[in-house]
């Protein structure tokens, strides 16, 4: 697995989620946010045990499309969605693993 994913997260006015998240001036919801994360994780360890930690919105994120880089570190991956102004959403995914038992 490499150290660093890159890609792009496409967040659409049409989301349905924006109906009622400030429908006159919408701004993606965290939980979006974070579930485009885990999407990303999933897709590389389907059977991992994942926990969120310590994300924080350093900005709004509004309908458009953004680069995100997730950085594997020991504890997990190190999550960062940016915009224009640099960093808006930064957090951490953690990974459970299972302790081998001495059978």
């Amino acid at each position: 697995m490499k150290n660093t994913i890159t890609g792009t997260f496409a967040f659409p006015a049409s989301e349905p989620a924006l109906a009622d998240h400030f429908p006159d001036s919408p701004i993606i919801p965290g939980t979006l946010i974070i579930h485009s994360f885990m999407g990303v994780v999933r897709e590389l360890m389907p059977d991992a045990k994942l926990q969120v930690s310590k994300f924080r919105f350093r900005s709004f994120v509004t309908p458009e499309t953004y680069e995100y880089t997730l950085e594997a570190k020991p504890f997990g991956f190190s999550c960062t969605l940016f915009n224009n102004d640099g960093k808006a959403v930064t957090g951490r995914i953690l990974i459970h693993h299972e302790e081998q038992s001495d059978a």
